[in-house]
């Protein structure tokens, strides 16, 4: 397969390999938010073996980053200007050419408009059949259902921007590459609050989905104290930092993050990091919770730059 497919020769060169490995690429946008049926479909296609676990720079790698820049289109994200289309393009420490994804939906507020809140998931994983469902086309896939529940959604007070990271694995790279080089119209000074998903798909393993980052003190943990009690069949573990995934680089940049994550003692970075394993109940209704607690970072009237108390420690270091 050539290393770089044109609009003709892509939905042709997935079909194939689709056909060949029973996966059917789920349609540009799904009926409703927050569907498990699609929100299944999106998983099962990113951790196919067609896209082979979405290694930077790889054909799955590419075929990925379409598919979100698609389905961002359709929901009518906005796209930066400075971008081609929603991709911010860089080269990870391992000379892979791969790229962020990046949309947003502008913050309605003549006050807070220009205060970004971000929700993140990173793409990536590691290939050669390590198909990465739980890592992270879990997130992903909570982070699409998000998506379309606030382009569906009245506009919030916040800028909102939706970030798909590459090149996580090898030392969140993506989110580094955010901060190096964000367009002018989302500068990195008015990030206020990172809400990131990363292995959101395995409840089941432990019983427990962890809202890592939200330590007594910060808008986040106020925010979930309440919304949790809205989901009675999950257990949310409260109070603990991390340093873990791209939350970190909002984190040393002085950017308050919630983490959520599901531990997979079985199958992290494991070649039975499969579709089939994956909690699609509980996916959903983690995804929805952490929809729900961005809507309430969005419109929130706290002071989200002075948000954190200090000698909080959220970083986790």
């Amino acid at each position: 397969m050539p290393p770089m497919w044109n609009d003709v020769t892509r939905p042709l060169a997935v079909g194939l390999l689709c056909a060949a490995s029973a996966c059917s690429t789920p349609p540009a946008c799904p009926g409703a938010a927050f569907d498990e049926a699609a929100m299944t479909d999106d998983v099962t296609w990113l951790a196919s073996p067609a896209l082979d676990g979405r290694a930077p720079g790889s054909a799955g790698d590419e075929e990925a980053r379409a598919f979100v820049e698609d389905r961002f289109a359709c929901l009518g994200l906005e796209a930066p200007a400075e971008f081609e289309g929603y991709q911010q393009p860089f080269t990870d420490s391992e000379g892979n050419e791969t790229a962020n994804v990046i949309g947003y939906l502008p913050g309605a507020d003549a006050t807070v408009g220009g205060d970004i809140l971000v929700v993140s998931a990173h793409v990536d994983h590691f290939g050669d059949g390590r198909l990465g469902a739980n890592d992270n086309a879990s997130g992903i896939a909570g982070l699409l259902a998000i998506a379309q529940a606030f382009s569906e959604g009245e506009s919030t007070s916040r800028t909102v921007v939706f970030a798909v990271f590459g090149a996580e694995e090898s030392g969140d790279e993506g989110s580094a590459s955010l901060y190096a080089g964000a367009p002018d119209e989302l500068p990195t000074d008015d990030f206020v609050y990172d809400v990131n998903m990363d292995m959101i798909g395995s409840y089941t393993q432990t019983g427990t989905v962890w809202a890592l980052g939200s330590m007594a003190g910060t808008p986040g943990r106020a925010s979930l104290d309440l919304l949790v009690e809205d989901y009675p069949d999950l257990d949310v573990g409260l109070g603990e930092p991390s340093d873990q995934s791209d939350n970190q680089e909002f984190c040393l940049a002085g950017v308050p993050y919630v983490f959520f994550w599901t531990e997979d003692p079985d199958c992290y970075h494991r070649k039975c990091d499969t579709a089939d394993r994956i909690d699609y109940p509980e996916l959903v209704e983690i995804a929805e919770l952490t929809g729900d607690l961005a809507e309430d970072l969005a419109n929130t009237s706290a002071d989200l730059r002075a948000a954190v108390e200090p000698g909080t420690d959220v970083c986790g270091m």
